[in-house]
């Protein structure tokens, strides 16, 4: 399982943006864009607010799919709550991105519903922290897993070509982007992405 994982970028404890999709009591479909972890072995974790159409599904059935993609209008219609039916494979008993490279069907084995209090994103609504197993793996095409940290990183290297040459005000908006996206990193990202995201918030500060 660990080298199937691999295969498609998926490391240890580190954190992946992926398409959720689920099927709701009544057969109904749904797609939402999650991010998870692999623990190791044949564990996974998630975490989603209280609320969504993903999360009800989860809690009433007890499995989820996490699709494996990079398909920009599919992370765009999740997102946004309405990925059509013409996305979904002709699977009947499970809810799966047609065409996609890869996918992870997951069953639930604990749910651990916590305050927003010490998240990023401050709200009311309770975080449910949902912990897996792997049932199943299956691989149909060459795809590694997204970690956004990779994107924060080139951002903020685009936004340093132009450092020197913009007023105060954008330069303080840029160094606002590098600590937030360093903070991101810190949390999603492996050791690599890590230092070089340090070594340029550091030329960033001599600037």
């Amino acid at each position: 399982m660990k080298d199937e994982l691999k295969r498609i970028g998926i490391e240890k404890d580190l954190q992946y943006e992926c398409i959720t999709t689920t099927v709701s009591k009544n057969g109904v479909k749904n797609a939402g864009a999650f991010a998870f972890v692999y623990l190791g072995e044949n564990k996974v974790h998630c975490h989603i607010f209280e609320g969504s159409k993903t999360l009800k599904n989860i809690l009433d059935t007890g499995e989820y799919v996490v699709n494996v993609t990079r398909d920009p209008l599919v992370f765009t219609y999740a997102t946004l709550d309405c990925l059509g039916d013409e996305y979904y494979s002709n699977d009947s008993d499970i809810a799966v991105i047609k065409n996609t490279p890869a996918y992870i069907i997951v069953d639930v084995e604990n749910v651990d519903v916590r305050t927003p209090e010490n998240f990023p994103v401050k709200g009311n609504n309770n975080i449910y922290f949902i912990t897996g197993k792997i049932r199943e793996i299956i691989i149909k095409d060459n795809v590694m897993a997204f970690n956004r940290g990779m994107s924060g990183l080139i951002e903020c290297l685009v936004n340093f070509s132009r450092y020197k040459i913009v007023d105060d005000d954008k330069r303080s908006e840029y160094m606002a982007r590098v600590i937030e996206n360093q903070r991101v990193i810190e949390k999603v990202s492996d050791e690599k992405t890590k230092r070089a995201m340090a070594n340029l918030r550091a030329e960033y500060e001599k600037n």
